[in-house]
């Protein structure tokens, strides 16, 4: 069972990370095969072959493994398969759990990994042993020898001696977090998928561990500035971040900052102040900026920061005008001067005041939605209805935009009562967006008797364009030979798969010809034996029609003739 070798140490070293955050689902284990999925940023589907107990073979969607590599993911899936048999072979008496810790570190090999936590106890039990039994002068002379030599634990062990970080030690870090990107960013100043996680474990370990223990001793903006240094530098460093460990340490920083605003003085608390809405400067990327956004916005509640967040707020109204880019100022002036809006109105600002900020920025659609929402909830229809019909034609290049406002218009005739106003609306909806949206759809059928709907329903699926997704309404409508057309003309599985349940009881025979005619096209294709197992699955899913079970058995012997020397295909029809 010794797979790890199989796996670069720091390979191993993220596995089982994932393992013991419990990133690993819906494992299955099988006398030959292993099968789980693991869940991280995205979702991987991990396959692992077994020969008596030994690792024959290694599958993972991931990227990674793509490449022909033993990945994370797979070691992840190990650790739990290795952890379920640990467990198996525990026995059931736990009267003795609390075992001697002497005698787990008399067990326990100092230089075997650690596959389980369990281990991971003993082997620190080991190691303390070892330093206690040690005389007082060779741990200090070794001690000495290891932080000379090591920059980043000599600087550690200041830190936890002193318990208090000077404007020194600050600089120190500094330097260490550059020193750290340097040397992932290399000559070619780019890190990639497969650094990305070791680099942010180095930075990760450096809040742990050392802004940690600042924080715990009272040197909060010192900590404050270490992790503002890596927070500034995850904003412009170039790097392949598919792994999502970016957004992953910003959000551990994030909680960091809003626990030291409950800790510093009111002194500290400004110096943070400061340094937040300073760092709104395009200093580090969007999606980051939103963090600090969000603190300002939210954190701060005292009387005497009201006045600093308006003037904060004005300034990045005007900075979004000076952007170059039309999207980017449109919606940056957007945002800030809803935002505005907002903070006034909760402040009982003047109502004039509040309209002359909305006419100055008119153009903008996000000025005119807060306009309209805030005279809708004051039931002023008439006022709302005219801006309503200026905003389609002003943002009329903008279909989701225009969608709204329709939306809008449908609500203020439903409420004021004008029916044939209400099912205009109605219907230039459902012809923009009949299959998004299947409520709006009954809406429309309700306001019309059942004769009167059969001649309206044909008249309306006639005006549909060709991409409407006409499949829902047939299914709605109950039109089932009209959907079965749909889906015998449809490309691929998807359409016969969505309606299988709805057809199969009346049109077996066709819907069977049609998957039998999918699968026959994706076996001629070699793959994986992931590929293989769907394949039986759709077999396994044929069988459960009427009729199924002969056609697939029909199925099955072309194959065994016409495939016989796919091994894994021939296998997994074994299993069917």
């Amino acid at each position: 069972m010794n797979w790890q070798k199989l796996f670069a140490s720091h390979i191993l070293e993220r596995g089982y990370d994932y393992y013991c955050d419990g990133a690993v689902e819906n494992i299955e284990i099988g006398r030959d095969d292993i099968r789980a999925d693991v869940v991280g940023t995205e979702d991987y589907e991990v396959e692992i072959s077994l020969n008596d107990g030994k690792v024959t073979d290694m599958y993972c969607s991931c990227p990674y493994a793509a490449g022909g590599n033993n990945c994370k993911h797979m070691a992840a899936v190990l650790y739990e398969w290795t952890a379920d048999i640990m467990d198996e072979d525990e026995p059931e008496d736990t009267d003795n759990e609390d075992m001697d810790n002497d005698a787990d570190a008399e067990s326990m090999d100092l230089f075997e990994p650690a596959v389980t936590v369990c281990d991971y106890k003993k082997k620190s039990a080991a190691v303390e042993k070892l330093v206690t039994s040690a005389e007082r002068d060779i741990v200090q002379a070794f001690l000495v020898s290891v932080l000379a030599e090591d920059k980043k634990l000599l600087l550690r062990f200041r830190n936890m001696v002193n318990k208090c970080a000077t404007k020194e030690d600050v600089e120190d870090y500094f330097e260490q977090i550059d020193e750290i990107a340097d040397r992932y960013l290399g000559r070619d100043h780019f890190i990639n998928y497969y650094q990305a996680y070791d680099f942010m474990l180095e930075l990760e370990e450096i809040i742990d561990k050392d802004v940690r223990r600042m924080i715990d001793n009272g040197s909060h903006i010192s900590a404050f500035h270490v992790m503002n240094h890596i927070f500034v530098l995850l904003g412009n460093v170039d790097m392949d971040d598919s792994g999502g460990e970016t957004s992953m340490l910003a959000e551990q920083i994030y909680q960091l900052w809003l626990e030291l605003l409950t800790k510093v003085n009111a002194q500290d608390k400004r110096k943070m102040f400061i340094w937040f809405t300073t760092h709104m400067d395009g200093s580090v990327i969007d999606y980051l900026e939103e963090y600090i956004e969000q603190i300002i916005m939210e954190e701060f509640k005292e009387p005497e920061y009201e006045q600093d967040k308006l003037s904060f707020m004005e300034e990045m109204i005007e900075k979004a005008e000076k952007k170059d880019s039309g999207w980017s100022r449109d919606y940056a002036v957007g945002k800030w001067t809803v935002t505005y809006l907002k903070t006034l109105e909760e402040k009982n600002a003047p109502e004039d005041q509040l309209e002359e900020i909305c006419k100055k920025y008119w153009n903008n659609s996000g000025v005119r939605r807060y306009y309209i929402d805030r005279y809708f909830e004051k039931k002023e229809y008439d006022r709302v209805l005219q801006v309503l019909d200026e905003s389609i034609e002003l943002d009329k290049a903008y279909r989701g935009q225009v969608l709204e406002y329709i939306q809008k218009k449908k609500e203020i005739y439903r409420l004021q009562g004008n029916k044939s106003a209400y099912i205009e609306q109605l219907w230039k909806l459902v012809l923009e967006q009949s299959a998004e949206d299947l409520d709006i759809y009954k809406e429309l059928k309700a306001q019309y008797s059942e004769k009167e709907w059969l001649i309206k329903r044909e008249e309306l699926f006639k005006k549909l364009s060709a991409n409407a997704h006409i499949d829902r309404l047939y299914k709605e409508e109950k039109l089932y030979d009209r959907l079965l057309a749909y889906v015998l003309k449809s490309s691929g599985l998807y359409a016969v798969q969505s309606y299988e349940n709805v057809l199969k009881k009346e049109y077996p025979k066709q819907i069977l010809s049609k998957y039998q005619g999918e699968v026959n096209k994706m076996a001629s294709c070699t793959g994986n034996r992931k590929h293989y197992a769907d394949l039986v699955a759709l077999l396994r899913r044929m069988k459960r029609i009427k009729g199924g079970s002969e056609i697939v058995e029909t199925i099955v012997e072309e194959w065994k003739i016409k495939y016989r020397n796919r091994p894994a295909m021939m296998d997994e029809l074994s299993k069917l």
